[in-house]
């Protein structure tokens, strides 16, 4: 039932392709790819365009890469029947906590968190790369501990210049919490959609920003296209592999 005691690879050494492409990809967002989002000039064309295709690509990618490229699954993605039950009752439990503490010190914005949660919780890329793809990938190279902590480290590091320096060190120490969490079940449902609406949404509080409708609508978008992209890649590589060979 828990991944986490079934794999005693707490340290190894087995990087791979999937390894370095992994590490690529960690650099990108931490040397700028996350800081231009953020930054580049509010309500401008380019920052939407930048916004979307970023966010979508950071989703796609993983899986084209895996299940086109390696021959892979989703399963290695997180993406499974396993551990839904468990993952679901911890979501429950952390989105529970994170509810109360934001409705506790953040009533005063009333319903303008509706929106601000609802497009907390519409967004996938954030989750999906950094516990399916990346810490997956280093829990495999490295071992479970390694993998936990790059991971998370990685969440904290990639907002360098976006928040406080403080502020970072407690998105990191969250990210490697969120990691060690997360590694229970190696589940998707365990982070997402109901963790992350509740706790990112205290983030992007803490961080000064309330998203809005307009957020939520072109979060709700660029899901819609991440999940049919995410099924027609399926459907295809599956469709390859029970085709017999004559």
């Amino acid at each position: 039932m828990v991944n986490f005691l079934s794999n005693k690879k707490w340290f190894s050494w087995n990087p791979s392709k999937d390894t370095i492409v992994a590490l690529i990809t960690a650099l990108i967002m931490i040397g700028g790819g996350y800081y231009l989002m953020v930054h580049l000039p509010p309500g401008s064309a380019i920052k939407t365009v930048y916004e979307v295709i970023l966010t979508f690509l950071l989703v796609v990618f993983p899986v084209w890469w895996l299940l086109c490229r390696e021959d892979g699954s989703l399963e290695d993605l997180g993406i499974k029947k396993e551990g839904l039950v468990t993952s679901l009752i911890i979501s429950l439990l952390i989105t529970s906590y994170f509810l109360y503490y934001a409705l506790s010190q953040y009533s005063f914005y009333g319903s303008s968190l509706i929106p601000h949660f609802i497009t907390n919780a519409l967004i996938l890329w954030e989750p999906f790369f950094i516990f399916c793809w990346l810490q997956l990938r280093f829990d495999k190279a490295f071992g479970i501990i390694p993998g936990i902590l790059l991971a998370g480290i990685s969440l904290g590091t990639y907002h360098i210049g976006t928040y406080p320096l403080g502020e970072v060190l407690v998105l990191a120490l969250f990210g490697i919490l969120f990691c060690a969490i997360f590694r229970i079940t190696s589940n998707l449902l365990i982070m997402w959609p109901l963790t992350w609406s509740t706790s990112s949404a205290v983030g992007t509080l803490k961080g000064g920003f309330l998203l809005g409708w307009n957020e939520a609508l072109m979060a709700g978008v660029v899901l819609l296209v991440q999940v049919g992209f995410i099924y027609y890649i399926w459907k295809k590589t599956r469709t390859k592999k029970t085709v017999p060979l004559n």
